[in-house]
């Protein structure tokens, strides 16, 4: 079943750099996912500590960040430091840290954590984290040129070489929509995929078999695998995060045979189009 979650709704526990919202858990939601929020008070860092399961701290809100990426493990590993706004983030795998540091202003990070996918080799190169702008990544635009998606991580776009989330920014105009659709998992696994849209900006609804719920800022829409679902924006349009994990599950579309296909934003294919990106 479909659940809609009012982030709000979930208590502030107090830690020592500020206070954090957990919004979603494996003990208590039936989920692999924990996502959680902090609010970084100013002068704190915020450590992100080595983990066995793959990790992501995204800058919801703030300025003046400083983000440290620690390598996996051991002393030669390089240590970078970047400064960061809003809406830059950091992907780590397991066993490597990083630490977001607030300076005079306070910051609203999200985390989310998920483990390691080994159902699909990787390749001869071991996966490695990274630090990344949302405004310095690709986008693509869909079929109906109303909806636009930017990949924070995503294995067949190039920014990771490991198969355990897909993670992004997905922006909808005025009254667009998804195709009704729904998310299984691949040949290749017998994990059923998570699926879940957090609502930063706008209004509308997640359709599904019997009915549909009503969506604004703050709603987390939770969508089990195998469960039909189509999204509705209202004159607000859409601006939401959407994740999935593993990245290794299969799409079906329900009469919208173009559905899948996306269009890298600000190429060409050599015909004067862009080029074409097939979802999987």
């Amino acid at each position: 079943m479909i659940t809609v979650i009012d982030v709000a709704s979930k208590p502030k526990i107090p830690i020592p750099e500020g206070r954090v919202r957990n919004v979603l858990m494996p003990s208590g939601d039936g989920t692999r996912v924990h996502v959680a929020i902090a609010d970084i008070d100013p002068g704190q860092t915020f450590r992100v500590p080595p983990s066995d399961r793959t990790q992501v701290a995204y800058i919801l809100d703030g300025a003046g960040a400083v983000v440290t990426h620690i390598g996996a493990g051991t002393s030669t590993e390089p240590t970078t430091e970047y400064n960061a706004q809003r809406r830059a983030g950091i992907y780590l795998e397991p066993s490597e840290e990083a630490t977001v540091r607030a300076s005079g202003t306070p910051l609203v990070l999200l985390l989310v954590t998920v483990p390691k996918h080994t159902g699909k080799p990787i390749g001869p190169e071991s996966p490695a984290g990274y630090f990344f702008e949302e405004a310095r990544l690709r986008s693509l635009v869909d079929e109906k040129r109303f909806r636009e998606r930017t990949f924070w991580v995503n294995k067949e776009t190039g920014l990771s070489r490991s198969w355990d989330l897909q993670l992004g920014r997905m922006q909808y105009a005025p009254h667009a929509h998804s195709p009704r659709h729904v998310h299984r998992a691949s040949t290749t696994s017998a994990i059923a995929p998570e699926h879940f849209y957090l609502i930063e900006k706008g209004t509308g609804e997640v359709k599904h078999d019997t009915g549909s719920l009503a969506l604004g800022p703050g709603s987390l829409v939770l969508i089990p695998a195998g469960e039909w679902h189509q999204l509705i924006a209202s004159d607000t349009g859409f601006d939401y995060i959407e994740f999935q994990a593993p990245f290794d599950f299969a799409t079906t579309m329900d009469h919208d045979p173009l559905g899948k296909n996306w269009y890298i934003k600000g190429t060409d294919d050599g015909t004067g189009k862009p080029t074409l990106w097939v979802q999987s």
